[in-house]
């Protein structure tokens, strides 16, 4: 193994709030979101736009966490080589934007109804946004893994430290409200709660809703870290990433797959299954899908799997989509920073199918070392990501 990867920055903004310290707060003592919200084409295309949007969000958290860091002065990088800080900042879907008018008079008086064109942009186009603004100059990628790029994201990061290309690298993930052409296909597909509110691992669960947000953390070698005199919020002792291909958009009934990336992070990061206490779900509240995450998370953690406290926080955020997995490794360094298991916090009615301990409506102090934090995605990507403390 190569350089031990220790996690010195992070930024986020979901619908709880801008900033970790806000997150935290809403995440640990509000209660879910009760409504869903919408958007016409409308609004979405003029208002942000999808690729507007993206970079407001990235360059929030980007700052947030660099600041964090101790890397980032307001104006400048300080205390690394720029060539040596590695960036993805990753988009998962295309982004969208308002083009040139079609059929318009430019002399027409203003107010005047125009037609539009839809710009469609590449999601390669946020991370060389976050390397140009902040002048990251090291290894660079975008990563497109549907809901688990967040997660694929930090992977990437970490592996490049551990190769020693990069001794720190801006990792993250981010995702704008929803197109309507995107809300259209998630609702043909079923997925979307009937009643507007996500309920992970609840009885009476029906889908997600939408959010938007990014989360950001700054990876670092630990001997970069401790030449800067930083102080890690914890280690990235183990991660894996795998694929279920049974289909586009629905895992093997089984949660084999599953099980076995979460084995393969363990074996990373050399722990035994005993060693986890905590576990931040994916959590969508489909039907399906919080089956089967219990069916993997008993596979992998056999007997032990009663004593696991586990979260679901898109109860609090709504579905981030491609955010979600670097935003839930945030919630899961920061449960384990304070000691303290957060809220499923729609979860009122536990369905029997699911018989662990989901963390019901209320958070609850904890002592434990070792946590995890699980990402899927459409398509098949899966990532485990397990954070420790120093």
């Amino acid at each position: 193994m190569g350089e031990r990867v220790v996690v010195t920055g992070m930024g986020v903004v979901t619908p709880l709030g801008a900033g970790t310290p806000s997150n935290w707060t809403a995440l640990t003592n509000r209660p879910g979101l009760k409504e869903q919200r919408s958007a016409s084409l409308d609004q979405v295309s003029r208002q942000n736009g999808g690729l507007k949007r993206s970079k407001e969000l990235t360059e929030m958290t980007c700052m947030e966490a660099l600041q964090d860091a101790g890397l980032w002065d307001g104006r400048a990088l300080q205390g690394v080589d720029p060539e040596r800080i590695g960036c993805t900042a990753s988009a998962s879907k295309p982004l969208f934007s308002d083009g040139a008018r079609l059929g318009s008079d430019p002399n027409v008086h203003f107010g005047a109804k125009v037609d539009l064109t839809l710009v469609v942009h590449s999601p390669d186009q946020i991370n060389r946004f976050v390397q140009d603004r902040f002048g990251l100059r090291g290894e660079s990628r975008n990563v497109i893994a549907a809901c688990a790029t967040g997660a694929y994201s930090i992977a990437l990061g970490a592996s490049w430290i551990e190769q020693g290309l990069c001794d720190v690298v801006v990792a993250g993930s981010v995702e704008p409200y929803p197109h309507p052409l995107i809300q259209a296909g998630f609702q043909k597909m079923g997925v979307m709660s009937h009643e507007g509110v996500t309920r992970p691992f609840d009885r009476r669960r029906s889908g997600f809703t939408f959010g938007e947000g990014a989360g950001v953390v700054v990876l670092e070698s630990e001997r970069s870290a401790r030449a800067r005199g930083a102080q890690p919020y914890g280690q990235l002792t183990g991660w894996a990433l795998g694929s279920d291909s049974h289909s586009a958009v629905v895992f093997n009934s089984n949660g084999a797959r599953i099980a076995g990336v979460i084995d393969g992070a363990l074996k990373r990061g050399g722990l035994p299954a005993k060693a986890v206490r905590h576990v931040n779900a994916h959590g969508t509240a489909t039907r399906l899908n919080d089956w089967i995450e219990t069916q993997a998370l008993l596979h992998a953690f056999g007997p032990r799997s009663g004593e696991l406290m586990v979260s679901a926080t898109k109860a609090s955020t709504g579905h981030l989509l491609g955010a979600s997995g670097s935003v839930e490794f945030i919630f899961t360094v920061l449960a384990l920073r304070h000691q303290f298991i957060p809220p499923t916090a729609t979860l009122e009615d536990a369905d029997p199918e699911c018989p662990l301990d989901y963390t019901p409506q209320k958070g609850h102090s904890a002592s434990f070392q070792h946590a995890l934090s699980l990402s899927f995605g459409f398509g098949g990507p899966i990532g485990a990501l397990v954070v420790s403390a120093c």
